[in-house]
C-alpha cells in the first residue's frame, strides 16, 4: 500500500531541495501532512539508485564488469570503482541532490506537523521526517565531510551563500534529531501493516547507534552510548535472549518482504507503477539472453576476486548474495568467469520489464544490531558471552561452525571476527565503505585490493594507489558554480 501511495503522490511531490516551498492552500491537514511524508520516503529511490556506487563500488567487495568503454555511465561508474572521481561526475551530483530533496520534503512535514489533527499521528509523522532527514545528513557527512545542514527551507538568495556546516555541526543535528525520537517516543514499537517500511523506532534506535560508533571512538562516552540503544533493539526483537534469526535467503526473498530480519528497507513494487527496482538491471550480466534477467543489463556492482576469496567453504551466504555462472538454456552451456559473475542478492528473475523489479533493498536488518553489539562490547570491554552469542548467531545462521571463546580470547582476535562476518553477512548492501570509514582502515584496505584484485591489470592504464582525502567525494561543480563562497574538499 505504502508502494501504491507512493506511486500516487510522486509527481505532486517533486521539488527541489532548496528554494520551493509547499503550496500553503494544499496542507491542511492530517492526509496532506501524510502525503507530504510519502513523498519524502518517495525521494529515497534517486538516493539508493546512486548509493551502491558512492559505496560498495569503492569498497574491495565490488567492482565495475565493463572497462574501457566510451559509454557516458560507464566511465562515470569507472571513477567511482577507483576512487578517482571527477568534481564533474553526474551521478555523484545526483546523489547529492537526491538527499538534499529528501532533507527538503522532510523539513516542509515538520513546517506544517501542527496542522495534523490527531495527536498519535502527529507524533510520527514528526518523528518519520525527523527519521529521514537525520539519516540524509547521516550519509552526507561521512561521504562528504563538511555539508549543508539544513533544517529549513532556504530562500535561494540564501543559499547562494551559504557555507558548509563543520563534521561537528553536522553530526550535533543528527544526534539530536534521532535522540529526540527515542526519547519523546514519538515513532511507534512497529508499523501497522498497511505501513511496512516507514521507519519505527526499532530503526532509530539502530541508526542512533550507528552513529555514535562512527562518530565516536571506543574510548569516549558517546561511543559507549550505543551499547543500550542496540540491546534495546534486540530486545523488543526476541522474547529473551538473542533473537532468533530467519534464514538468510529468506531475507532478500521477494515473497517474504518485511520479515522479521528487517528493521528498515526502501520498498520497490513491479508492475509499471513507476516504483520498481533498477538493480536488476544495474546488477544482472550483460548479454545473458534473458536466462538471468530480461532487457539489457548494465553488470555494474561486479563481485569482486578479493570477496568471493573471503567466504568460507559451506556458507550459505555466498550463493544468496553472488553467482559465478549461470547455465545458457539456449546454447546449454555454462557461462562462467568474467562474464558469468554477477551479484545476485537483488536479482528478480521474473522481472517482465526493464528498471521494475520487486525486490526491496534493506537499509538496517537485525543482524547488522547483533554485530554492531558484538563489536562495540569488544571494543569497551573485551570478548563477553552475550558479544559472543551475538556474533555466532550470525555466524551459524550462515551455516558455518561457531566461534570458540579461546580462539577469540583477545580484543584484537575477536574485533577481526566481527570485522570479516560484517562484511561477508552485509555484502552489496551498502555497508562496507561506511564500516571501512569509521575503522579507519578504508586507504589501507583498497590499495591492498587494487594490488591484488588481477582484474585491473587488464585495464590500459594505471590503478593508481588512494590517498585519504580521496575518502571523501568533491562537491559537485554545480554547487560551487551557483555558490561561489563554497570550499571544495581538499586535493580535488
Amino acid at each position: 500500500m505504502l508502494a501504491a501511495a507512493l506511486a500516487a503522490v510522486s509527481c505532486n511531490l517533486d521539488q527541489t531541495p532548496y528554494s520551493e516551498t509547499v503550496a500553503a492552500d494544499y496542507v491542511k491537514g492530517d492526509a496532506s501532512v501524510n502525503n507530504l511524508l510519502i513523498g519524502a520516503y518517495n525521494g529515497l529511490y534517486d538516493v539508493m539508485y546512486y548509493e551502491w556506487a558512492m559505496t560498495e563500488l569503492r569498497s574491495d567487495n565490488v567492482r565495475m564488469r565493463v572497462n574501457q568503454s566510451s559509454s557516458g555511465d560507464t566511465k562515470l561508474v569507472e571513477q567511482l570503482d577507483q576512487n578517482v572521481v571527477q568534481t564533474a561526475n553526474d551521478w555523484v551530483e545526483k546523489y547529492w541532490n537526491a538527499s538534499y530533496k529528501v532533507i527538503y520534503r522532510a523539513n516542509s512535514v515538520l513546517a506544517n506537523i501542527d496542522k495534523v489533527k490527531n495527536g498519535t499521528k502527529r507524533a510520527q509523522y514528526e518523528g518519520e521526517a525527523l527519521f529521514l532527514r537525520a539519516w540524509m545528513h547521516f550519509n552526507l557527512v561521512r561521504l562528504w565531510g563538511p555539508c549543508f545542514k539544513v533544517t529549513r527551507s532556504i530562500p535561494a538568495d540564501e543559499a547562494r551563500h551559504m557555507q558548509r556546516s563543520t563534521v561537528d555541526e553536522v553530526y550535533d543535528l543528527v544526534e539530536e534529531d534521532l535522540g529526540r525520537i527515542i526519547s519523546e517516543k514519538l515513532l511507534p514499537a512497529k508499523m501497522s501493516d498497511d505501513e511496512l517500511g516507514r521507519a519505527d523506532i526499532k530503526a532509530a534506535e539502530a541508526m542512533l547507534a550507528k552513529v555514535y560508533m562512527t562518530r565516536w571512538q571506543p574510548g569516549d562516552e558517546g561511543y559507549a552510548e550505543a551499547i543500550p540503544l542496540l540491546e534495546a533493539v534486540m530486545d523488543s526483537c526476541s522474547t529473551g535472549g538473542i533473537p532468533t534469526l530467519i534464514p538468510y535467503a529468506d531475507v532478500f526473498d521477494k515473497a517474504k518482504e518485511c520479515n522479521s530480519e528487517i528493521l528498515l528497507a526502501v520498498r520497490y513494487k513491479s508492475g509499471s507503477l513507476g516504483i520498481g527496482s533498477p538493480f536488476t538491471t544495474l546488477f544482472a550480466p550483460i548479454n545473458n539472453a534473458g536466462n538471468v534477467a530480461m532487457g539489457s543489463p548494465k553488470h555494474f556492482n561486479f563481485p569482486s576476486d578479493n570477496l568471493i576469496a573471503a567466504y568460507a567453504q559451506g556458507d550459505l551466504r555466498k550463493d544468496v548474495t553472488l553467482q559465478e555462472s549461470y547455465y545458457n538454456a539456449t546454447t546449454g552451456q555454462t557461462i562462467d568467469g568474467a562474464s558469468g559473475r554477477y551479484c545476485s542478492k537483488f536479482i528478480d528473475k521474473d522481472m517482465s520489464s526493464e528498471w521494475d523489479a520487486e525486490n526491496d533493498w534493506p537499509v538496517i536488518r537485525l543482524a547488522d544490531v547483533l554485530l554492531l553489539y558484538s563489536e562495540a562490547y569488544n571494543e569497551i570491554n573485551g570478548p563477553g558471552t552475550k558479544a559472543l552469542e551475538c556474533l555466532n548467531a550470525v555466524r551459524t545462521r550462515a551455516g558455518l561452525d561457531p566461534y570458540d571463546a579461546a580462539a577469540l580470547g583477545t580484543r584484537f582476535a575477536f574485533r577481526t571476527a566481527v570485522r570479516n562476518e560484517r562484511r561477508l553477512e552485509l555484502a552489496m548492501e551498502n555497508q562496507r565503505w561506511f564500516d571501512l570509514l569509521r575503522w579507519e582502515n578504508a586507504v589501507a584496505t583498497i590499495n591492498a585490493f587494487y594490488t591484488s584484485e588481477i582484474f585491473y591489470s587488464g585495464y590500459n592504464y594505471t590503478v593508481n594507489p588512494i590517498e585519504k582525502w580521496q575518502t571523501l567525494l568533491p562537491v559537485p561543480t554545480a554547487v560551487l558554480n551557483i555558490n561561489k563562497d563554497v570550499a571544495q574538499n581538499p586535493g580535488y
